[in-house]
C-alpha cells in the first residue's frame, strides 16, 4: 500500500518518513545498548537502578524494533548534562514527541520527556504520558509543559496537560497506537493516531473549568537542563510513572507539528494490519457525545446535540454507556420517533483523507429492534452523502448482551447508485436527498459517521467503529 498523499511506501522504515526535522529519533535498531538516535547521536542507557526494557527486533512490524517495559521498574535515561538537543526551554519554545504505544498494564505511564519531579527539586518540562486519569486523562493521550518545574498554582499536583477524547485499551487489544503532543508556547494539544479531538469544556476533581484540549498555557517551558526518560519519570522517592507496555519509534521535534503533518506520518507509518481510525467507545460511564470527540445532531433543524447531559430525556438521547463489545461503552440513540432523526460524525478527520487509501466503514451494532437502522455518513470536499443502504440488525437485543453482536461493512464505492444526497447545516436542515446523478465526486474524505434512519422507533448501538484503507 502507497499513501499517494505523500509518496511514501507503508512497508518503508520510519527512517524513511516523509516528515525531517527531529531532534531525536529512535527506531531501537542497535542489537544492545546503548540505542542512539539519528540525528544528534543521542545515547539512550540504563539508570543504574533500572533493569533493561527488551528489545523486539521485529516487535512494531517486521524490521522495526520495539522496545518492552515490564511495569516495574526499567526505564532509561539522558543524563541531564548530555541532552543537548533534547533541552528545549524558554517562553518561545516549543515541542513535539510522538511515539508508536502499545500499552501491556493499567499503569499511569510516561512515555518519554524531561519531567523530573523530585519534590525537592523539581525539574519538570516537558513529557508525553498515557493514563494519567487524576485531571481527566485515563486511557488517554497526555501532554504535559512546565515553565518552572512546580505544581501549578492552587492545585496539589500538576494539572497542565492536555489529553484528547479516544482512548487507548490498556490491555493491548487494540494494537499499536500512534500518541503524539505539540506545545507551540500558547497551548497543549494531545493527538491520537494521527487525529485530534477538541475538548473545550472540562470541569475537574478541584472544581475547576477549562478546556482540556487544548490546553492554554502561555508561560513556555522551563529552561533548566534535566535527565530526558523513557518509561518512567523521576519522583521524590525514585523512580515511577513505569510504563507497562511497547514503544516504538520515538522521536522529539524543537517545534509544534501541525494536524497534517501529524496525520502523514500517522498514515505513512501505521502497520498494514492497523485502520485509519478506530474508536471502541472506551468509557465506564455516560457522557456526552463531544467527550469522546464526536458530534450529535437530532431533528429536521439539525439541532446539535453534542454538549447534552447524559439522562436528558428529550426526544434523543446521545450517550456512551454499559459494557459493550468494546468492553466499555457505545455509541447509542434512543429515538421517539420513527424517520430521519439524527446524525453524528466523528470531528477527528481535521486533515482530510485522500478517498482512493479509504476502503470501508466497519462497526458492529447490537439493537433493540431490527426497525432500528443507520446508513453511513461521509463528508467528501465540503459535500454530504449517505449510504443508499440502511444498515439493520437481525434480531432484537439487549444493552446488557453483546454476546450476539452483528457486525457491518460498508464499502467506499464510488457508484452513484450507493449513495444519496444529506442536507446537513447545524442549526438549520438535516435530511436525506435524493440518490446522486453521478459517482462520487470529490478527493478528501472529511468526516464521516452515521445518520440515523429507523422505520419505527428503536434504540441504536454502536461499537468497534473503524475506517479501513483499500
Amino acid at each position: 500500500m502507497v499513501d499517494l498523499s505523500v509518496g511514501v511506501s507503508l512497508a518503508a522504515p520510519m527512517a524513511s518518513s516523509p516528515l525531517k526535522g527531529p531532534v531525536a529519533a529512535w527506531n531501537f535498531a542497535e542489537a544492545a545498548l546503548p540505542y542512539v538516535d539519528q540525528q544528534n547521536g543521542l545515547a539512550l542507557n540504563l539508570a543504574t537502578v533500572a533493569s533493561a526494557p527488551v528489545r523486539k527486533p521485529d516487535g512494531f512490524r517486521p524490521g522495526v524494533a520495539s522496545l518492552a517495559f515490564d511495569g516495574t521498574d526499567q526505564h532509561l535515561t539522558v543524563p541531564a548534562n548530555m541532552v543537548g538537543a533534547l533541552q528545549m526551554g524558554g517562553a518561545a519554545s516549543g515541542v513535539t514527541v510522538a511515539a508508536w504505544v502499545r500499552r501491556r498494564g493499567d499503569t499511569n505511564s510516561a512515555i518519554a520527556g524531561i519531567w523530573p519531579e523530585d519534590a525537592q527539586n523539581p525539574q519538570r518540562q516537558y513529557a508525553l504520558f498515557v493514563n494519567l486519569a487524576l485531571y481527566g486523562g485515563d486511557d488517554r493521550v497526555c501532554g504535559h509543559v512546565s515553565a518552572d518545574g512546580q505544581v501549578t498554582p492552587g492545585y496539589p499536583y500538576m494539572r497542565d496537560y492536555a489529553w484528547n477524547a479516544r482512548r487507548i485499551a490498556p490491555d493491548g487489544s487494540d494494537g499499536w497506537r500512534f500518541a503524539v503532543f505539540t506545545y507551540d508556547g500558547s497551548q497543549i494539544c494531545s493527538y491520537l493516531d494521527g487525529g485530534f479531538e477538541a475538548i473545550p469544556r472540562y470541569t475537574d476533581i478541584e472544581g475547576q473549568t477549562g478546556p482540556a484540549n487544548p490546553r492554554p498555557y502561555t508561560a513556555g517551558l522551563n529552561p533548566t537542563p534535566a535527565e530526558f526518560t523513557v518509561g518512567a519519570v523521576r519522583l521524590t522517592g525514585g523512580y515511577g510513572n513505569f510504563l507497562h507496555g511497547e514503544i516504538a519509534g520515538l522521536r522529539v521535534w524543537d517545534r509544534a507539528l501541525s494536524q497534517a503533518e501529524i496525520s502523514t506520518l500517522y498514515q505513512a507509518e501505521r502497520p498494514l494490519s492497523q485502520p485509519l481510525f478506530h474508536d471502541a467507545f472506551r468509557t465506564g460511564v455516560k457522557v456526552p457525545t463531544r467527550d469522546l470527540g464526536w458530534r450529535s445532531f437530532q431533528g429536521s433543524t439539525c439541532s446539535e446535540t453534542t454538549d447534552r447531559a447524559p439522562g436528558d430525556q428529550s426526544p434523543e438521547v446521545y450517550n456512551f454507556a454499559g459494557s459493550g463489545a468494546g468492553h466499555g461503552g457505545y455509541l447509542a440513540r434512543s429515538p421517539s420517533a420513527a424517520g430521519i432523526g439524527a446524525g453524528f460524525y466523528g470531528g477527528f478527520l481535521q486533515a482530510p483523507l485522500p478517498l482512493q487509501d479509504v476502503g470501508a466503514v466497519k462497526w458492529v451494532m447490537n439493537n433493540a429492534s431490527p426497525t432500528a437502522g443507520v446508513r453511513v455518513l461521509l463528508r467528501i470536499s465540503g459535500r454530504w452523502v449517505a449510504s443508499t443502504t440502511n444498515f439493520h440488525c437481525t434480531g432484537d437485543h439487549t444493552a446488557q448482551d453483546w454476546s450476539e453482536v452483528e457486525a457491518f461493512t460498508c464499502p467506499l464505492t464510488r457508484g452513484a447508485s450507493h449513495w444519496r444526497a444529506v442536507t446537513l447545516v447545524p442549526e438549520e436542515a438535516l435530511s436525506l436527498g435524493a440518490p446522486l446523478s453521478a459517482d462520487l465526486q470529490g478527493h478528501a474524505l472529511e468526516a464521516f459517521g452515521f445518520l440515523c434512519d429507523d422505520t419505527v422507533d428503536g434504540t441504536l448501538r454502536i461499537d468497534q467503529v473503524e475506517l479501513v484503507g483499500v
